[in-house]
């Protein structure tokens, strides 16, 4: 239960950087992947699921009010799933990043109300600024991110516990023939990410390799 407390925190600040605070890239599946994956003693399924993810959804990238699907919370939940049940099973590995992806669109949907009640927060500098009270600017920016700490914290919690005795529950009963194609899966969906990276530059134009 502690070590899934501690991976709760960590994987919170992980989300911070994807909008809240710093963006220092430790929030790309790449990097975060890996590191969870280090953390529970199984590196490679860490870093070739985040290879996966970051492929895949390479154009998933917040801007502005668009909220995508989170990839952070799609990485964590998959390595965390695969390496605390099914350390180092490329099946496992595949089907927990199946398993993550309607929890991610589903804390993407949690994001969006945390987002709504930042605009309360936003109101209440405004009026403070009005009445003299600058002093609301920092505090509104520490509140409204030790909120975002505090749902994403919460939600890796529970994702953690609930998900992983779904994952535990219906992988224990997947037929041979699932299995299979779950081992494929592991080998072709980077074949595949690979060709979604290609698609998504296809108009990015090389200067020197101008005709």
């Amino acid at each position: 239960m502690e070590l899934i407390i501690w991976l709760s925190v960590i994987g919170a600040i992980c989300s911070a950087d994807i909008t809240a605070f710093g963006q220092f890239m430790i929030s790309r599946p790449i990097f975060c992947g890996p590191l969870f994956g280090y953390i529970l003693g199984d590196v490679n399924t860490g870093l070739w699921l985040g290879l996966i993810i970051e492929m895949m959804w390479i154009n998933a990238i917040p801007m502005g009010v668009s909220v995508p699907v989170d990839l952070t919370m799609m990485t964590i939940l998959s390595v965390v799933w695969a390496c605390t049940s099914y350390q180092g099973s490329q099946e496992a590995a595949i089907f927990a990043l199946a398993l993550a992806i309607p929890f991610a669109y589903l804390y993407s949907e949690i994001d969006k109300g945390g987002r709504l009640f930042n605009t309360k927060i936003m109101h209440w500098i405004e009026r403070g600024i009005e009445q003299g009270k600058e002093y609301r600017i920092t505090q509104g920016i520490f509140f409204g991110l030790f909120l975002f700490l505090l749902r994403a914290s919460i939600a890796y919690f529970l994702f953690f516990l609930i998900g992983g005795i779904i994952f535990k529950q219906v992988y224990s009963f997947l037929p041979y023939e699932v299995i299979y194609g779950l081992k494929k899966a592991w080998y072709y969906l980077p074949v595949f990410g690979f060709g979604a990276v290609m698609y998504n530059f296809r108009n990015i134009k090389i200067p020197f390799l101008k005709k």
